[in-house]
């Protein structure tokens, strides 16, 4: 499940254990010293992510944890670098459950994102259910993530082992930075060449009854067919590929009788196209034949 943590707590998180870690360098306290009561805001934000959602949170879980079990190591070797490496013992482990999930029906970054993104959920079941494309593209950025989440831990165990103590805690959150921003590209383009990224995450419009900028109810499509707002590609069809708000529309054959319109994508839609010029040129030849009749 996805964090529930607001802004000024993911302050918090980076902000005040760096206050801290340095504040106690500068009046003489060791650094493993500093370093633990740096995990104390940590365990506090999560307490208070806890009590505001009343929700058990996997990743918060696996924060916590991992910031337990290393102040526990780093206290039983006095090493301080143990307790550096901290979010390495979450970016490996990651990792693997990452890309241990292609072998299950759903890769773990698609539950995680349908999660996260509950508005979008809709959408997001319908595209993995019809549109293999949309699917093949959710393997590839997990395959992407999963390189990248190990990458990520390895810097920083290389980075903990290296710097000297005093620089490494600065060097946390701007590797995090940098690794959510490198995974922008490998998330963004796989959905943009699979045609779905626009229909998952581009600004949505209002909603206008019973039209969204992703569904039509087949009620509504009845009675903007009726009012000659859609077209329908073959007259007298009751569901099938529609032409609206210059757009193709259209309900996916194994979906429910009662399943909503839902755009096509750029393929469906230039098939669709090529349907409705094949048919508009057979009822031209069956007009003149009519004629000559």
């Amino acid at each position: 499940m996805p964090t529930h943590k607001g802004p000024w707590l993911l302050v918090f998180d980076i902000a005040v254990p760096l206050g801290l870690f340095y504040g106690l360098k500068a009046l003489g306290v060791s650094d493993l010293t500093a370093l633990l009561v740096g995990v104390v805001p940590g365990l506090i934000s999560s307490a208070v992510s806890f009590a505001r959602t009343r929700r058990t949170d996997l990743v918060g879980m696996a924060v916590v944890l991992s910031m337990v079990a290393s102040s526990v190591v780093a206290l039983m070797g006095g090493d301080a670098r143990l307790l550096l490496v901290r979010n390495a013992w979450i970016s490996l482990p990651f990792a693997g459950i990452t890309l241990w999930s292609l072998r299950h029906p759903r890769p773990l970054t698609f539950v995680v994102t349908l999660a996260m993104m509950p508005r979008r959920a809709r959408v997001m079941e319908q595209l993995w259910e019809t549109n293999a494309r949309f699917r093949d593209a959710w393997k590839w950025i997990t395959v992407w993530w999963g390189i990248a989440t190990i990458a990520d831990g390895i810097v920083r165990v290389i980075v903990a082992y290296t710097l000297p103590i005093s620089v490494v805690p600065a060097t946390d959150p701007v590797i995090t930075i940098a690794t959510i921003v490198v995974l922008q590209v490998p998330t963004i383009v796989p959905l943009r060449r699979s045609g779905t990224w626009h229909r998952v995450f581009a600004p949505r419009r209002s909603t206008v009854g019973w039209v969204t900028d992703d569904y039509v109810s087949q009620e509504r499509m009845r009675e903007l067919i009726d009012g000659g707002a859609a077209t329908p590609m073959l007259a007298g069809m009751d569901v099938g590929p529609t032409f609206y708000d210059e757009r193709w529309w259209y309900v996916p054959a194994e979906a429910a009788e009662d399943a909503d319109y839902q755009q096509a994508d750029e393929a469906k839609a230039a098939r669709f196209d090529s349907l409705r010029r094949r048919s508009e040129a057979a009822d031209r030849v069956q007009a003149e034949l009519d004629g000559r009749r």
